[in-house]
């Protein structure tokens, strides 16, 4: 057997081979705990997804059955424009909806929008907060792991 130093290009058949795997990523250890612990931020801008029509409510139903699926990892829903509609009792997903935010930490709804569309904020579950618009892009700014639902 030859023993000069290979070169990784010089492995002849027979020799034993080492391979090392490097990290794709490296992440410093006290930044490691924030992003293991931080879920997913959600934000709906329609009572609808992709068009306002009667598919577009059945996908937006689809969308709000898989977000309650995975409820443990959200943790906090915002709700800005006609999204704020799904907080009234006559919107046709008014039920999914209230049976997802009951369990999600944090809902924030936008003030101008509940006004705008005259949506009915009253009964709203203790862990929902009407907030402005301003606060609420101060606070989208600073999130990670958004989803956008339009």
């Amino acid at each position: 057997m030859n023993n000069q130093e290979k070169s990784k290009l010089d492995i002849v058949s027979g020799d034993s081979v080492v391979i090392e795997q490097s990290p794709v990523i490296e992440v410093e250890p006290e930044k490691l705990e924030i992003f293991q612990n931080s879920g997913l931020t959600v934000l709906i801008k329609h009572d609808y997804y992709a068009a306002d029509s009667a598919h577009g409510r059945e996908l937006l139903r689809a969308f709000l059955k898989a977000l309650n699926s995975k409820k443990d990892i959200i943790d906090r829903i915002f709700v800005v424009d006609s999204g704020v509609k799904l907080l009234t009792a006559g919107n046709s997903l008014y039920n999914e909806f209230i049976t997802l935010i009951k369990e999600i930490p944090v809902v924030t709804a936008c003030a101008e929008s509940i006004e705008e569309y005259g949506a009915d904020d009253a009964g709203l579950p203790a862990n929902c907060e009407v907030i402005g618009i301003s606060d609420i892009a101060k606070a989208l700014i600073d999130t990670q792991g958004l989803i956008t639902l339009e």
